[in-house]
Parts: C-alpha cells; structure tokens; sequence
C-alpha cells in the first residue's frame, strides 16, 4: 500500500471529541442491538469475560421472544447474532431466518472457525446480511497458536475471501489487542486498507482485564461478591491500554487518519469510548477520510428517512465512495480526499474510472474503573442486549446470570484507613 506523505501526520495521537461528532445513540433508539442464541463455545480467549456453557443452546421459540424483547425496546437498523460462538448452535439458519424476518439487517458475529462456503451460502440465503470475525492472536485458535498478529493475517485473508466469494455480503473484524501485540497491530491495519475492497469493518478494542490483586471489592447490592465467582477476574493480567495508545498505531500506517465520531462515557463525557473514522480509496491507496460532517448528514439523515439511525451498508454501496463527494461542500476532510482523488485522476485518468472504497475503522475502550470504585460505561452503548424484559450490556451478562443486578465496585479502605 502507498504512503501518504501529502496527508500531514499527527505528531501526538489527540483526539479532541468536540471537533467530532457525537453519534446520537441511545439506549431505546440505536443503530444496532445484539442478541446471543447461546453462550456455547468452541474456542478459549485470553481475556474472555463468560463462562461457556454447552448446554445453553436457546430454543427457536425462545431466541424468537428474545428477537421480539430486544425489538420492542430498541429502534434499531442491525441486529448482531452473537455468544458464544453462534456457530456452535445446532439450528444457526432458522436463529438467522428469524431475526431476518422482523426486517432488520442481521449479522453473525463469529470466530469462524466452523465456517465453511457452503454454509456461508446457507446463512445468506437464511437472510444475513454479512459476518463479523473475532480474530487474533489470543484465542487459543487450534493451528494458529503462537502465531503474530501479522501471520493470523492469513487467516483473516481465508475468511474474507469466503465471504467475497458468496457474495453481497458485509465482512468485518474485531481484534482484541493485548499489551504485548500492540506492535502487531500496525500489521493489521495495513492489511485492512490493502483489503478495502473486500473488508467493510474494522475494529480493535484494548484488552481490559480486572486482577485479583486489583484494590476493588465488588458488591451485588449491599452483599459483598467472592472474586472467585467471577469468571472475569484474572489472577494474571495485563495493564489497561487506551483507545490513543492504539490511535498510534494506526497513524503510523495510515498517517493523518481522523475519526469522525464517537461515543462518551457515563461518567467522563470528553473521555471517548467508542471512536469511529472512515477511509477512502483503493487497495494500492488511501486519498484520505471521511469527517464528521458528512457522518452527521448521513446519520441523521438516514433517521429521517427510515426512522432508524444507520448501522451497516451492503457491499454494493462500500464500494460507490464517490457517491459522498457532494458532501465535500460541509466536509473538508471529504474535500481533501476528493482532490487527492482527482489529482491521481489527472496523472492517470484510469483511475477515476474503477471503484472507490469507503471502510470503517473504528477503536472501542473498554469500561474504566476509576479511582474511586465507580464505573465510567459506554453511553448509547450499540450492544445492548435483551435479558429478563430489560436491555443490558452484553459485556455484563454474567452478573445479571449471577446476581441478577450490574455490579458495582468500591476501592478497598486502606490499613490505615481502616483504622481511623
């Protein structure tokens, strides 16, 4: 992939969120939800954060009610199909066909390790609209362990084929990044963008894992928790990386890479949680990204045409970037990447006449802890999902499974504090 020396590189990854827009998700009226058929699993992450449970396939009538729960609760463009490993549930087509059938767009969120051409085919003619893949290099993948993040690209190239093949369907990634790849990582933003074409998604999330030696006490309402009922909790962990410190690699491929939107936390407003940016261009070069501007228009705009903020585009329309150079006059990042664009053009005309690629970056922090004990959230978290006639964050399912409640934490009282 080209370097892009005419986009100037920021010399310190800071994001300030004011200049961004803030997307207007909330809790009841969201661009997508999330829904888990099982919490079945046929791999062992790291860092994972639930207990799998191979007896905890759901029934089609009882993922029907949950499809039903989630969709009287919250306006939404996508749903995800997740667990678990979605795969491993024994009537995975009738789970998709559904979700499918309450008009929204469905996606598998899946390691894929149980994919195969002729299931993909299945799942698109079932109704989804496109695979999420969680792969990296801490999954205990058999074949793959021990591997860096730049040779699992072989991997990711294995299944983004696949889906390319079975055409019009979306394909994304989500890489949990732990401390000790967080060099590999410049590996896989370079072989996203020479993947534009193919991959619509991108998104990496910097692994945070709570320790035993943590000085936090959790508690489900007044009653102290046991640390060892909580699948959660570590005895070895590794520090808790930050959304910029990932930012940084990515601007050391892609430099002058811009988000465009995000979301806040519950606590910290100028503290960003989810972070989102857009490329445009071709495998062999990326002209530039798109601003928060043009997202503003096209959320926004999409909710007054449909009612529903947009979630994910079929493939069709990721590869017809061209299509948003009119926004350029309200987007100045749009209008740098259209004259760079055309700047090529006139070196070599062909180019102005193949496709163009619109993909989405995005980094998600993870739930802080604070000094305090109090926990800082996503707000307008996408992936809410449906428990017990209320909607919950997914990352949190366990404690409702436990305790029935979100826990809360508290810093534990120093010796000294103790005795005073």
């Amino acid at each position: 992939m080209e370097n892009n020396p005419s986009i100037p590189s920021k010399a310190a990854p800071n994001v300030d969120i004011l200049s961004l827009f803030r997307m207007p998700w909330n809790i009841s009226d969201n661009a997508f939800g999330w829904l888990e058929p099982t919490r079945s699993c046929d791999m062992d992450c790291e860092y994972c954060y639930q207990v799998h449970d191979p007896q905890s396939h759901k029934s089609t009538a009882e993922f029907e009610k949950e499809v039903r729960g989630l969709l009287s609760m919250r306006r939404c463009d996508g749903v995800i199909i997740a667990g678990g490993e979605p795969l491993t549930h024994p009537n995975i087509i009738e789970v998709v066909k559904i979700t499918s059938s309450h008009k929204v767009k469905t996606l598998l969120l899946t390691n894929g390790n149980r994919l195969t051409p002729n299931l993909a085919g299945q799942l698109k003619e079932a109704g989804l609209k496109g695979f999420i893949f969680h792969v990296d290099s801490h999954q205990n993948r058999p074949g793959w362990t021990g591997k860096t993040e730049g040779e699992i690209n072989e991997l990711r190239q294995r299944l983004t084929d696949m889906v390319f093949d079975a055409g019009g369907m979306f394909c994304g990634f989500n890489t949990a990044i732990v401390p000790s790849a967080l060099e590999e990582l410049k590996d896989i933003v370079a072989w996203v963008a020479a993947n534009i074409h193919k991959v619509h998604l991108a998104v990496f999330i910097p692994v945070r894992v709570p320790r035993r030696d943590d000085p936090l006490e959790y508690f489900a309402g007044g009653e102290k928790v046991d640390l060892d009922s909580l699948p959660f909790i570590r005895r070895n962990s590794c520090r808790a990386m930050t959304a910029m410190e990932l930012y940084t690699r990515i601007l050391e491929v892609l430099p002058g890479f811009r988000f465009n939107s995000y979301l806040g936390g519950t606590l910290r407003a100028a503290v960003p949680k989810w972070l989102f940016g857009n490329t445009i261009g071709t495998p062999g070069k990326i002209y530039g990204t798109m601003g928060p501007e043009s997202m503003e228009i096209l959320q926004n705009g999409h909710h007054f045409i449909t009612g529903r903020y947009l979630s994910f585009l079929s493939p069709r329309l990721y590869r017809t970037a061209q299509l948003l150079f009119p926004l350029a006059l309200f987007d100045r990042d749009l209008m740098r990447s259209l004259l760079r664009r055309l700047v090529k053009g006139i070196r070599n005309p062909l180019r102005l006449c193949g496709p163009l690629y619109i993909q989405t970056l995005a980094v998600m922090q993870p739930h802080d802890i604070l000094d305090n004990g109090e926990q800082d959230l996503c707000d307008g978290c996408p992936n809410k999902t449906w428990w017990n006639g209320r909607l919950i964050s997914e990352c949190r399912m366990e404690e409702h499974l436990r305790y029935g409640r979100l826990l809360t934490t508290a810093r534990k009282r120093t010796e000294q504090e103790a005795t005073r």
